[in-house]
């Protein structure tokens, strides 16, 4: 999502942007496809196969220079695209999406002694957690479309939970609390980990009658189930890099009660969220009786000023040029 909003509004600002996708993707840049036998996902099994993977990724990055760009953002979630950005001599440009995955200390040895790239974090906590490998990360945050969130400022008698139903999204933690404050949960999005959900979900659904799982909704469901709700609960127990659920709930006009891990706090004001401590019951209740002090409008303001994907566009066309600007000088 956030690629596809990046190309479209830089397409939109005139830009000529090219993107190397799997086919089937909908874009308005000019699309080029790579190999769809390779997975570039940097958990090759075997060294053999981790070669084998990078010779794919190689191969379909150089011919998708041979376009003659000015710029190359990456995107790729892969310790590949890091050793093959030291290797073009075009600007190269890595954002950082996730924690360290387990194959970065690879691509690490390529940096030792000359960075020939930039690198972007989603936030300035995954920034730091990088420092070691890199020794300068910038910061952009993530954004979303605006335009498909609506401001709801009625709010009904419920909380929302929404995402991945697994372990590290502290789902079972806070229908517990939801339970010991007396407050109605509702619950919506994908069964990732079904074993975790039938043996910690389901039972609870079946004890608490104030928790209601709504199953995986659409956008415009979310929309209106969030909007209405009196906060959004985020409840992650990982270091989460962005948290674009947060961003959502916000652009809805609705608070955020957050788990104070990962990115929350970056992305809250004061005038938009309550944090709380996962492990600390008595925190988790102070939250859900201040967030009735935050007002929609203010929510919607710092969605606007903060999460809106053109600011993120903005900062990443400030980048762009800074990147062009000091490889040329550095070229003559």
């Amino acid at each position: 999502m956030i690629v596809s909003l990046l190309v479209d509004e830089f397409v939109k600002r005139n830009h000529e942007v090219h993107l190397l996708c799997k086919e089937g993707s909908t874009t308005r840049a000019v699309q080029h496809f790579y190999d769809n036998s390779m997975e570039f996902d940097g958990n090759a099994k075997s060294k053999a196969s981790d070669i084998i993977e990078f010779g794919y990724f190689y191969k379909d990055v150089l011919n998708f220079c041979e376009n003659g760009f000015d710029l190359i953002n990456n995107h790729c979630l892969s310790h590949h695209a890091i050793i093959v950005g030291q290797l073009l001599k075009v600007p190269f440009v890595t954002t950082i999406h996730t924690p360290i995955l387990r194959n970065f200390e690879i691509a690490e040895q390529s940096l030792s002694g000359c960075c020939n790239q930039t690198f972007v974090a989603v936030s300035k906590h995954i920034a730091q957690s990088y420092a070691k490998y890199i020794p300068s990360v910038k910061t952009i945050y993530n954004g979303i479309d605006l335009s498909k969130w609506e401001l709801v400022r009625e709010k009904e008698d419920y909380f929302i939970w929404c995402g991945r139903v697994c372990k590290e999204k502290g789902l079972k933690e806070i229908m517990d609390l939801s339970v010991s404050n007396g407050i109605h949960l509702k619950i919506a999005g994908p069964i990732s980990d079904r074993e975790y959900f039938e043996t910690e979900i389901t039972p609870r659904l079946s004890t608490y009658n104030k928790c209601d799982y709504l199953g995986h909704l659409n956008q415009a469901g979310l929309n209106q189930i969030i909007g209405h709700a009196k906060a959004l609960i985020f409840s992650s127990t990982w270091q989460e890099p962005y948290g674009l659920v947060i961003a959502e709930a916000l652009a809805c006009g609705t608070p955020i009660v957050a788990n104070n891990i990962g990115a929350a706090s970056e992305i809250l004001t004061e005038s938009s969220g309550v944090l709380f401590e996962l492990g600390n019951p008595d925190s988790f209740t102070k939250a859900i009786d201040s967030i009735k002090f935050v007002e929609p409008d203010h929510c919607r303001l710092r969605a606007e000023t903060f999460c809106s994907h053109k600011v993120m566009v903005n900062a990443y066309e400030a980048l762009f040029n800074s990147v062009r600007i000091k490889k040329q000088q550095l070229i003559w």
